[in-house]
């Protein structure tokens, strides 16, 4: 059996991390060891969890790395990774909720065939139009081809889902071999935020192969999107652009790869007026064309 490494990063959320650890302790396979990477200034989050922790008979190993000098996701998953475990490493979000077979069906999936690599999940709280989804896909080509939509319209949470191939794992509900980090490094020189997981998980694809990563329609939990620490539209959107900019630049091939950036680059133009219209502000659309100038000027750092 895989001894699993669960890494939570967190900052200035200790009630929506309190909400995830005990969603954790209820698992029937719990995972062997939980680290909780906390850049708060304060121990507000410590003490939450550690209440949680005293109302358990029977819960993982706590490790607890309360790193204020710690900026940012990519770091504190990077620290989480030096000091775990397992052979399996599981990343979450510290406002998520965990189906009650989370667990269970992570230690299944890596068990059922050595040659996975790593796999995420799907929310199942997870709602967008008919509209939306038609035009997502339409616009998400080539090197931006994203699976994640289809397959959470699928999910099973009790053990009967599927595995769908994919390029793109979403960070906050992802789980990979450890082996995996000796070989693909998160990028830290580039300044990625939104888009760190799917770089990873391109770049790990692009090194052991794609047939060796999935979507898991079994892996379920609910993102409840704290408010605490999130972008207002018009930072949502620069960065946004900023980032998928510096995507396209690391991972374009040939002539295709560039027009399926200038294809996603009008759906997102047109996502960013319908979003300033519906918020009565210009900001999406500012942040459209802000980011995307300052993702054309930045310079990829390999």
């Amino acid at each position: 059996m895989s001894f699993i490494s669960t890494i939570i990063p967190t900052l200035n959320r200790p009630v929506g991390l309190a909400s995830a650890v005990t969603s954790i302790l209820k698992q029937k396979h719990q995972p062997d060891e939980l680290i909780i990477v906390d850049q708060s200034l304060d121990e507000l989050s410590y003490k939450a969890v550690k209440d949680i922790y005293s109302t358990f008979d029977v819960a993982p190993k706590l490790v607890y790395l309360h790193e204020p000098k710690v900026r940012g996701l990519i770091e504190a998953k990077q620290r989480g990774v030096e000091v775990a475990k397992g052979d399996i490493i599981s990343f979450l979000e510290d406002d998520v909720v965990l189906h009650p077979r989370y667990f269970e069906n992570v230690a299944s999936i890596f068990a059922s065939d050595q040659k996975i690599l790593g796999c995420c999940g799907v929310m199942s709280n997870q709602k967008s139009g008919l509209i939306y989804e038609y035009l997502f896909r339409l616009f998400h080509r080539g090197i931006f081809y994203d699976a994640r939509l289809n397959a959470g319209k699928i999910r099973d949470c009790n053990g009967n889902g599927v595995l769908i191939a994919s390029r793109f794992l979403s960070g906050g509900i992802s789980c990979y071999r450890k082996k995996v980090f000796e070989s693909v490094k998160f990028d830290t020189l580039n300044d990625f935020f939104m888009l760190e997981d799917i770089d990873f998980s391109t770049r790990a694809a692009d090194f052991f192969g794609t047939e060796f990563f999935f979507i898991s329609t079994n892996l379920c939990l609910e993102h409840n999107m704290s408010p605490i620490n999130r972008l207002k539209l018009y930072a949502r959107w620069l960065r946004k652009l900023r980032e998928n900019v510096l995507f396209y630049k690391k991972h374009r091939l040939k002539l295709f790869s560039f027009i399926n950036f200038l294809w996603l680059l009008i759906g997102l133009l047109g996502e960013s007026i319908v979003m300033s219209i519906l918020s009565r502000s210009f900001g999406p659309l500012f942040g459209f064309l802000s980011g995307l100038i300052a993702g054309i000027r930045q310079k990829v750092v390999k």
